[in-house]
C-alpha cells in the first residue's frame, strides 16, 4: 500500500488502481460496515446524496459495482466484500499504529475512554486521578456516545477503554469485569417533605407525579419491565431525554425520579425508602483488543486495586 497526498494505491485481484481518494473509501468502508446508506450519512456527518455520488464515483473509478441494495439495506457485492476486507484490515492496523505512535512519545501519550452511560464516573473516578497522578503527562481522554460513534472512534485508533451497558454489543470489546447499581425513587426535599418520614410501597408512590427520562434509556426500560412484571401499566407526568433536565425538574418539585442514588447526595433531595427493590442494572468494563496502547494495562492495574 502506498500513500501519495491523500490517495492510495490499492490491489483489487489482478488489476492496480491508483490515485484513489480515500475519503471516497473511509464512505464506502462506513456503509458496508452499518449497511445503511441514511444511517452512514448521519455517522460521516455528509448528506445522503452526496454519500451515494460518492460510491457511484468510487466504482466509476474501479470499474466495477461494488453495492447491491436489498429488502433491509445495502450489501457488498463480491467485489466489494473483497474491497471491504482489505480495508478492515488496513484502517485497523492504521488505528492502531496511531495509538501506539501516542503512547511512545517523548512527552506522554494518551488514553481514550470512552462510555454509553453516565453512571460510570463515581466507579472509575478515584481510579482515574491515580492514575493522573503516577502518569502526569498522559492525556486522558472521555467521551460520552453512542456505540456507532464509539465504533468509528475505535477503527481511528481513538478508543482504548470502554464501558457500557450489558445489553450493549461492541466488535473487539474484551470484557475484565462488571459493576451494578440499584436504582432509588427520588424527589425534592422542599416540596415532597412527608416522603422522608415512611416506607413506600409501589402503588402508594405511584399516586405521586413522576419525572423520568424517555423509555430509550437504560434505566427507563429496567423500571418498565419490572412495572410490567406486576401487571402494572403505568405513564410519567413528565418524560424527557435530557438528564440534566429531569435532575432540574425533581429538584424544583415537579415530580419524583428513578436514578443513581450517587447522583442524588444534594441536600435538595431525598432518596425514599421503600418496601421493595428496582432489579439492579449492570454495566461492563472493558477495554478494545484491537488497541496497542501500553497503558491499558496499567489502567486496569489500578482500578483493580482501587476497586
Amino acid at each position: 500500500m502506498h500513500f501519495s497526498y491523500g490517495c492510495v494505491i490499492i490491489d483489487l485481484g489482478d488489476v492496480m488502481f491508483s490515485e484513489i481518494n480515500l475519503n471516497l473509501l473511509k464512505y464506502f468502508y462506513e456503509v458496508v460496515s452499518v449497511k445503511n446508506i441514511t444511517k452512514a450519512s448521519q455517522n460521516l456527518l455528509i448528506s445522503q446524496p452526496a454519500l451515494s455520488r460518492a460510491i457511484k464515483e468510487l466504482e466509476q473509478e474501479l470499474g466495477t459495482k461494488l453495492l447491491e441494495r436489498g429488502k433491509f439495506g445495502v450489501y457488498p457485492t463480491l467485489e466489494g466484500e473483497l474491497l471491504y476486507q482489505h480495508l478492515d484490515t488496513i484502517f485497523k492496523d492504521f488505528g492502531s499504529f496511531l495509538n501506539t505512535l501516542d503512547t511512545v512519545k517523548n512527552s506522554g501519550g494518551n488514553l481514550y475512554i470512552g462510555s454509553t452511560t453516565t453512571n460510570f464516573l463515581p466507579y472509575i473516578e478515584k481510579s482515574l486521578n491515580y492514575f493522573r497522578n503516577i502518569y502526569p503527562n498522559i492525556k486522558i481522554h472521555i467521551t460520552l456516545e453512542s456505540i456507532p460513534v464509539l465504533e468509528e472512534q475505535a477503527r481511528l485508533g481513538k478508543l482504548d477503554i470502554l464501558i457500557k451497558n450489558d445489553y450493549e454489543y461492541m466488535e473487539f470489546f474484551e470484557k475484565k469485569f462488571s459493576f451494578e447499581i440499584e436504582d432509588v425513587f427520588v424527589a425534592s426535599k422542599k416540596t415532597f417533605p412527608e416522603l422522608s418520614e415512611k416506607v413506600f410501597s409501589l402503588s402508594e408512590l405511584l399516586n405521586y407525579p413522576f419525572v423520568l427520562l424517555s423509555s430509550i434509556t437504560h434505566g427507563r426500560r429496567n423500571f418498565d419491565n419490572y412495572l410490567r412484571s406486576q401487571n402494572i401499566k403505568f405513564k410519567p407526568d413528565y418524560e424527557f431525554n435530557s438528564y440534566s433536565l429531569c435532575t432540574e425538574l425533581i429538584k424544583e418539585g415537579f415530580g419524583i425520579g428513578i436514578g443513581n442514588p450517587i447522583h442524588y447526595q444534594a441536600d435538595d433531595f431525598i432518596i425514599i425508602s421503600t418496601d421493595f427493590k428496582i432489579p439492579s442494572r449492570s454495566f461492563d468494563v472493558g477495554y478494545i483488543s484491537t488497541s496497542k496502547n501500553k497503558f491499558i494495562k496499567e489502567f486496569f492495574e489500578i482500578l483493580e486495586n482501587n476497586s
